[in-house]
């Protein structure tokens, strides 16, 4: 899987979007990195951390950012002009974070870990702050 810890943030699949983020604009990525789930019955691990990496970053963009933000995702941040447009992404990126804990090939790869609580408590966390 590639995961260091149970974080969004903390596995090499959203580590390596970020880079792709960091030299981007807009929420181009976000609303891709969400399509790429809700078009899958049983979405795979990789689409499964980047999308719930974009989720987080929706959530920071409502003043809700979780205390492992990268550094560079709050520049990211800063550096945007139409923050709405990733705002206006709350309600997909709901859906998502939703979909990928209900019946997910990443949700069953925690399932079987040991740091299954773990993770459950971020995608939970998630889960409040979008919805706050």
């Amino acid at each position: 899987m590639g995961a260091w810890e149970p974080s969004n943030f903390g596995n090499d699949d959203a580590s390596d979007w970020l880079y792709d983020l960091s030299e981007s604009s807009g929420a181009d990525l976000l609303q891709e990195a969400f399509s790429a789930i809700s078009g899958h019955d049983y979405p795979e691990i990789p689409d499964c951390c980047i999308a719930l990496a974009a989720a987080e970053i929706v959530a920071c963009a409502q003043g809700k950012p979780p205390s492992d933000l990268p550094e560079e995702v709050r520049k990211w941040i800063g550096n945007q002009v139409e923050v709405a447009a990733i705002k206006a992404l709350r309600k997909p990126a709901i859906a998502v974070v939703n979909k990928i804990s209900i019946k997910s090939e990443l949700r069953d790869e925690w399932e079987e870990s040991d740091s299954w609580h773990e993770w459950q408590q971020v995608v939970e966390g998630l889960r409040r702050r979008l919805q706050a």
